[in-house]
């Protein structure tokens, strides 16, 4: 895929993804709800699965085997509601911001049944090329990504 720097941004910036999980009894705590660090997981379900519906050829995936590595560098977490073992979440994924060597990903979490917000997150990302452990641009890593 050829793209302009502009036509690859507004792409990404437009592009939105869900992904649903059902909760396992090892994600809940002796109360039967969802322990608070375990939204992180679903949450990062949810970039896993935001980013192979972009894909071109690649999935998120086989990036991580060729030693590209999507790291976090901050995570804000707003927690709404609980969800218990056996729920469906939606974990619904955007993109807010895209800067040189870091983007900052929107997820919001859900309860299928009726759809209550569960929590948001915040996450900034980045891209590492472990073979160098050199920080890769952003848009670079999508281009090569997407092609």
């Amino acid at each position: 895929m050829n793209f302009s720097d502009n036509s690859l941004k507004q792409k990404l910036m437009s592009a939105k993804d869900t992904t649903r999980v059902k909760v396992r009894f090892n994600d809940t705590d002796t109360m039967g709800v969802v322990h608070f660090k375990n939204y992180m997981v679903y949450f990062d379900d949810g970039f896993v699965s935001f980013m192979n519906s972009i894909k071109n050829k690649k999935y998120i995936e086989e990036m991580i085997h060729e030693g590209l590595a999507c790291g976090v560098k901050h995570v804000e977490i707003t927690y709404e509601g609980s969800a218990k073992f056996g729920d469906y979440v939606l974990v619904k994924t955007s993109i807010k911001q895209i800067g040189n060597t870091s983007l900052t990903f929107n997820h919001e979490l859900f309860k299928e049944t009726d759809n209550t917000l569960l929590a948001k997150v915040e996450a900034v990302r980045f891209v590492l090329n472990l073979k160098n452990n050199k920080l890769m641009n952003i848009m670079d890593f999508f281009e090569y990504f997407l092609k």
